[in-house]
């Protein structure tokens, strides 16, 4: 079960809160983000980059309440089946209406949890706000690290050249074994005609 801290659940899967609110919103400095990316897992990176995560459908996960809070609220949590970090908590009230029960979802949030191996969703305290903008230009950085900048628009021109070939390139029209009926009445009377001439 997550822990529920203080001002976890208001944070969002865009980025970290700073502790002090007065402050706003501090964006993520390039070091900050890339120490994060090189930390954390590719299932965690799935979930920044996309910028929220995957929680299973009532008709996926069924429905299932974990407990009962002060105010005679239904607990529901789920986690998310991506990064397993980040809980779904959702509070739910059951009510008689029309002879039929009913239930209605009140509000819900998000709480995190440590991995099995002490990983965190969130970011240390401290390193601002980090965007699915920034983690994707991180991973994009990483993976092209190492080739220059004109090896790059070279290929990207060569694949751009190859792609209009290929467009222009007329499509080769298959041979069919199938005669049209003239061809083939006329083949027949040519068959005929010599068959014809043999006999005399």
């Amino acid at each position: 079960m997550a822990d529920e801290k203080p001002g976890t659940a208001a944070r969002s899967i865009q980025g970290e809160q700073q502790d002090d609110l007065q402050q706003g919103y501090v964006r993520a400095s390039e070091e900050d983000v890339d120490l994060y990316v090189d930390g954390v897992s590719d299932e965690v990176i799935m979930c920044r980059e996309r910028g929220r995560h995957l929680f299973p459908t009532i008709r996926q996960a069924g429905i299932h309440f974990s407990e009962v809070d002060e105010e005679g609220l239904f607990i529901r949590r789920l986690t998310c089946t991506c990064c397993r970090l980040a809980v779904r908590v959702e509070r739910w009230e059951g009510a008689r209406r029309g002879g039929r029960t009913r239930f209605a979802r009140v509000t819900s949030g998000l709480v995190y949890q440590d991995g099995p191996n002490g990983e965190a969703y969130l970011a240390p305290s401290g390193r601002g706000h980090m965007t699915p903008r920034q983690i994707g230009d991180s991973v994009a950085s990483k993976a092209l690290a190492g080739q220059s900048l004109t090896a790059l628009r070279k290929a990207a021109k060569d694949a751009q050249k190859a792609a209009e070939q290929a467009a222009q390139k007329p499509s080769a029209r298959k041979p069919t074994g199938n005669a049209t009926p003239r061809a083939a009445a006329k083949k027949s009377s040519t068959t005929a005609a010599k068959r014809g001439a043999t006999k005399k």
